[in-house]
């Protein structure tokens, strides 16, 4: 058969199945009932294989043989037509890339699939680029950002005080450099971030300041008690110190976590600090907090406010679903409200820390047995699946102690090791957190 010419292709006609018209030197029209397209056919290395040259009449007779004879020529130098289209498409998608910007937004959008972060993490880190890096290097390719412009973009985040945000931002770089040259964007050897890069110190040992001396806390108690700020407010400032749960826990605690007649505040994973797959996972258990009477008697008072369902710490503010919780930074603003330095004396999250440093020193109890009051992971293999329900009993005993040894120094009374050290309280006197009980609580409670 010989060549096409116009006046054939527009005769052929859809049928039921699709056929082929041939235009000689491997280029055929394949008609199929939704329309027609170009394809190249030809045998490498014995193999039949075949390329779509794209749809008629978008891509005309003309064009068509031009692509094929192309074709031709590559495969009598020894080139694989299928192979140079597909380094020539990851060179158009390395290309569409190739600025520090696309580059950061598509290793962001990647690793926040991969590393499934949460959304408050995901969205700090592309903030620190968009702050401190895109406005002066967002539009240079990959391989022509000079070191001395990414070191200036540190230093100065570093002049302003703020080391560990240039150490953040260093290693996002870094991540967004090897990211390129994984895509092919940018040779190995051009990839010059490091952990040296900025002559930035190591990283320093971050703790949250707490008060662990008896008579300072026993007057924070009593600054705390004396707060005449919001009912709500007055009342998370409260239990910080008698829960000592992370703040962002307490402040996005519900009625529905809340059974006040068991005295347990059931925590869903979803509130808790942990990776983001393990939020997700059904088998991840909640965290169960004992709650002392102290608790339940500021808890019963705010009852009738914000309750009885939704959020217990309720924001006066209804801008958005988002603030219907409290601000995570109304305990810290108010602490400073009462007079105290949330950089150097007392954090919300330094309660933790004050917290677990008394209950050893003062009550005597098991490192272990705290930890798994504060959600911290046990050292043991699987310990997270048993220790819940093992300590549940112990832990129960402990918060009440503690909460009246807070009672103590909010009164002024002198406490020593030796007059508050743990007693067992008799058989009769322990909380009898059976099995059945135990199931319960864990997966009755709604939320």
């Amino acid at each position: 058969m010989g060549q096409l010419n116009e006046l054939q292709i527009k005769a052929a006609q859809p049928r039921d199945k699709e056929y082929m018209l041939s235009d000689g030197e491997g280029l055929y029209l394949r008609v199929r009932p939704n329309g027609k397209v170009w394809i190249y056919r030809y045998k490498q290395a014995g193999e039949q294989a075949k390329l779509s040259f794209g749809p008629y009449p978008t891509v005309t007779l003309a064009m068509a043989r031009k692509k094929a004879r192309d074709e031709a020529e590559r495969r009598a130098g020894g080139v694989d037509p299928r192979d140079a289209r597909r380094e020539q498409q990851e060179r158009d998608r390395v290309a569409r890339l190739n600025t520090f910007e696309l580059m950061a937004r598509a290793w962001h959008a990647q690793a926040q699939k991969d590393r499934q972060w949460s959304a408050s993490y995901a969205e700090k880190v592309l903030r620190h680029l968009e702050l401190h890096v895109f406005p002066w290097i967002c539009s240079l390719t990959m391989d022509a950002i000079k070191p001395t412009e990414l070191v200036r973009c540190l230093h100065r985040i570093r002049d302003r005080g703020n080391l560990e945000t240039a150490q953040r931002v260093r290693e996002a770089v870094q991540h967004v450099f090897q990211y390129a040259v994984d895509v092919g964007a940018l040779e190995p050897a051009k990839n010059f971030v490091n952990r040296r890069t900025g002559g930035l110190p190591p990283p320093r040992a971050r703790h949250y300041p707490a008060i662990t001396d008896p008579n300072k806390l026993g007057q924070l108690l009593r600054d705390i008690r004396a707060y005449n700020g919001n009912v709500i407010t007055r009342a998370a400032l409260q239990l910080s110190p008698l829960l000592f749960q992370r703040p962002g826990q307490l402040r996005l605690a519900d009625w529905e976590d809340i059974d006040l007649e068991r005295t347990l505040w059931r925590c869903p994973p979803e509130k808790m600090k942990m990776r983001e797959w393990m939020k997700r996972d059904i088998r991840t258990p909640a965290h169960l907090v004992p709650l002392p009477r102290q608790a339940v008697e500021i808890l019963s008072d705010l009852l009738p406010l914000t309750g009885p369902t939704g959020p217990i710490f309720r924001s006066m503010s209804k801008r958005s679903e988002a603030s219907r919780y409290m601000s995570d930074n109304t305990i810290n603003s108010a602490l400073r409200t009462l007079g105290y330095d949330t950089r150097e004396q007392i954090t919300g999250h330094g309660f933790r820390a004050t917290a677990r440093t008394l209950i050893r020193e003062l009550l005597g109890w098991d490192r272990e047995i705290i930890e798994r009051h504060m959600a911290h992971v046990s050292d043991e293999e699987l310990g997270d699946s048993y220790d819940r329900a093992t300590f549940l009993d112990q832990r129960h005993q402990m918060i009440q102690l503690w909460a009246n040894l807070l009672d103590d120094l909010a009164a002024g009374k002198t406490v020593t090791p030796s007059t508050h050290v743990r007693r067992r309280p008799p058989a009769e006197l322990s909380h009898d957190w059976g099995e059945t009980e135990l199931q319960h609580c864990a997966s009755a409670m709604p939320g």
